[in-house]
């Protein structure tokens, strides 16, 4: 027997399939064409109104990841065949309670009771932001969220509904007023800027910009220099959701973890990198800011930074990709030196970082006389 309840959503839905939609979307007629609308249609309206382009989608989830009180919010921003834009936001925050997992996408659900906030993009507070989100993007999703450890939210768009400017890596300009205060003096309205306009309003939220592989790269770091706090006794922090990363020594371990636990899609290959220290971590908008950057043109590639040496425990991974690189084209000069000696020649070297050694292959060759 079918509950009364599902008898009376199936009814819904079977009128609704032939009702006019302007009849579902109105509450009452006032006469000389004014309307009073329902309750969800006016919801719905909002909400197209707030997220109108990729550039207000990252500025309401970081909105968000802020006002849960993160310390560090990592924005992943890739492009997936010209087209569609994958957005994954983490952040340190307060999490979200387990119960309320699935009400956090309903309108008017906040956890702001005492008021709005304003900051420099208006106010905030009314609980739509991601009710708008979800309205506007093909798909967004919780992929995890515990309290005092972070979320982790990840949005799906179709650019070809929900438009983005064209330039992604361009900062903007940055000057100095006659108060001393740094502010944007140009460039695009782009997610870059979006961003770095939380870093001037908000200078206390650390906000990073990349890849999954950037930001995969960045976390897992971070996570190396949160654990040896934490082994010491000298941490006084909770544990963010990436936590465990830092233990993980295996690019397919890491691979996996990557999707199931952070939402994030890593090759094996680029994991395997991270580890190796081939993709490098990023610094914050908020360093490069503080390191010049207002007097340069900026872009995202700028953010790259070389891995601490405290941030492994096998020398080898010390040595960076340039340096391997210096060491292979020193032994291409040495056995160019010393082949005419013994009739050899040599191929290139290849240099393999293995935890405290270096494994160098050198094939030989029979040099041909003259």
């Amino acid at each position: 027997m079918v509950e009364k309840g599902k008898e009376g959503e199936e009814l819904l839905r079977f009128a609704s399939e032939f009702a006019d939609s302007d009849t579902l979307a109105i509450e009452e007629e006032l006469g000389h064409g004014y309307v009073r609308l329902k309750v969800t249609e006016a919801e719905r309206r909002q909400a197209l109104q707030d997220v109108r382009c990729v550039e207000d989608v990252v500025k309401e989830l970081v909105r968000n990841a802020r006002d849960a009180g993160a310390g560090s919010i990592y924005v992943t921003f890739q492009k997936e065949k010209g087209r569609w834009r994958n957005i994954t936001v983490l952040d340190n925050g307060a999490g979200i309670p387990s119960s309320l997992h699935r009400k956090i996408f309903e309108a008017r659900v906040t956890s702001k009771v005492k008021g709005v906030v304003q900051d420099c993009f208006g106010v905030h507070g009314r609980g739509m932001a991601l009710y708008s989100i979800r309205q506007a993007a093909e798909d967004i999703c919780l992929i995890d969220s515990v309290e005092q450890a972070g979320t982790i939210i990840q949005a799906h768009i179709d650019t070809d509904k929900l438009p983005e400017k064209k330039d992604q890596s361009t900062f903007p300009r940055l000057e100095k007023n006659e108060d001393g205060e740094t502010i944007i003096a140009g460039g695009p309205h782009n997610v870059p800027r979006v961003l770095t306009e939380f870093a001037l309003d908000s200078g206390r939220t650390e906000l990073y910009l990349g890849s999954n592989a950037e930001i995969l790269a960045t976390l897992y770091y971070h996570s190396i220099e949160l654990r040896k706090l934490w082994a010491s006794g000298k941490g006084d922090f909770n544990r963010p959701l990436w936590f465990e990363l830092g233990r993980i020594k295996e690019g397919r371990t890491l691979h996996q973890f990557a999707a199931t636990k952070l939402g994030l899609t890593v090759s094996e290959r680029n994991a395997f990198r991270i580890l190796e220290y081939e993709i490098q971590p990023l610094m914050s908008i908020n360093e490069l800011l503080m390191e010049g950057g207002i007097n340069l043109p900026v872009r995202r590639a700028d953010l790259h930074r070389q891995p601490k040496t405290s941030w492994s425990d096998q020398l080898a991974r010390r040595i960076s990709q340039e340096d391997i690189a210096l060491i292979c084209g020193r032994l291409e000069e040495v056995i160019g030196d010393i082949g005419d000696k013994y009739y050899l020649a040599a191929d290139a070297p290849v240099i393999k970082r293995r935890k405290n050694r270096l494994i160098i292959s050198l094939g030989l060759l029979e040099k041909e006389e003259d």
